[in-house]
């Protein structure tokens, strides 16, 4: 522990505090300490560093798109803006692998919608032209807010966890009485997935890690169902076993679609854990500010195609909840037979 200290001690002098961050040097020592963690009597396990490591990236990354973010479409430094990056993440991954990152509706779908009151028909949840700012949408247009999930999850003895977010996103107070109405989706549509409030930067390197896992198994059983391999082996012929090496990884290579995949996730997974903020603001000026960018982006993903989006409900951290905004408000219908009252305790 001392000398790994003293090592990045004497380098943070020589190169300076700047460039010393420049290097990810704060990783490379979480590593360290990982990989020593015996030699220095550590108890922590190797997932504690690990998880270090994701909250350093996170909080790295923050500093960055946190800024990008609030002048989503300009730049000061003359680098690219938060929404041209995004374009670049769109086109040369998200859109190429829509199975990865888009959600097909179907009629299993759990969508639900609550209001305030009781004594309902199905109508009264279709929502009109809104006279104010709402995340994904400005004044005078109409977007149908939903709960979302893929299966019916409890949260309590009374009510579903997508009740239950429904009534969060409705600021609902508690003691009172609001109606809940099903929603079935009538087209699949071409709705994004920016929710990824259940996905970590480790899951994406397990991506990659179980990728490798696969091709080094590929590899290893075809070398070793190779006799004149196995003989190169066993006389330690080094420059035929490499050839045969290098031959084999050649008939397995790396899947570049999967290496896309984790790192848009991973980029995805760093821009929400951003973005994605509680807002409480009743002024209609500070709730357009709060939501410009979001209304930015939304028109941008309307012009790729996307028809909906699924995005985290930000009024809790103690549940995975997900909602969905689709920019058609027929693209799901309400269920008159499934509207029931719920008291919010």
């Amino acid at each position: 522990m001392e000398s790994i200290n003293s090592i990045y001690s004497m380098f943070r002098e020589i190169l300076g505090e700047d460039v010393f961050s420049d290097l990810n040097m704060p990783g490379e020592y979480i590593r360290l300490l990982d990989k020593y963690r015996t030699f220095y009597g550590s108890s922590l396990p190797s997932e504690y560093y690990l998880q270090f490591l994701d909250d350093l990236q996170l909080y790295s990354a923050s500093l960055i798109i946190e800024e990008q973010w609030q002048h989503i479409t300009s730049t000061e430094d003359g680098l690219k803006t938060f929404i041209e990056i995004f374009d670049d993440v769109f086109s040369q991954c998200i859109d190429v692998h829509k199975d990865k990152f888009f959600h097909t509706l179907s009629e299993t779908d759990v969508l639900c919608r609550a209001v305030k009151g009781t004594g309902y028909d199905k109508d009264r949840f279709i929502p009109w032209p809104s006279k104010t700012h709402n995340r994904w949408n400005p004044p005078n247009t109409q977007f149908l807010y939903l709960s979302f999930d893929t299966r019916v999850k409890p949260y309590s003895d009374t009510l579903t966890l997508n009740e239950y977010i429904c009534l969060l996103e409705l600021r609902a107070t508690k003691g009172k009485v609001y109606s809940i109405c099903d929603f079935q989706a009538v087209t699949p549509g071409n709705v994004l997935d920016l929710s990824y409030n259940d996905m970590t930067i480790a899951d994406t390197r397990r991506i990659i890690d179980q990728h490798y896992d696969d091709v080094f198994q590929k590899v290893l059983d075809d070398l070793l169902k190779t006799p004149q391999t196995v003989s190169n082996a066993k006389a330690h012929k080094k420059d035929a076993l490499m050839r045969d090496i290098q031959q084999s990884m050649e008939n397995y290579p790396f899947q570049k679609e999967v290496l896309e995949e984790a790192y848009a996730k991973q980029y995805l997974i760093m821009v929400c854990s951003c973005i994605y903020k509680k807002v409480d603001e009743t002024d209609e000026d500070k709730k357009a500010l709060a939501y410009k960018s979001f209304q930015i982006l939304c028109q941008y993903l309307r012009k790729k195609g996307v028809t909906g989006i699924i995005y985290p409900c930000t009024r809790t951290k103690n549940v995975i909840g997900k909602n969905l905004v689709l920019f058609n408000v027929n693209d799901a219908i309400p269920l008159e037979h499934s509207i029931r009252e719920r008291l919010y305790e």
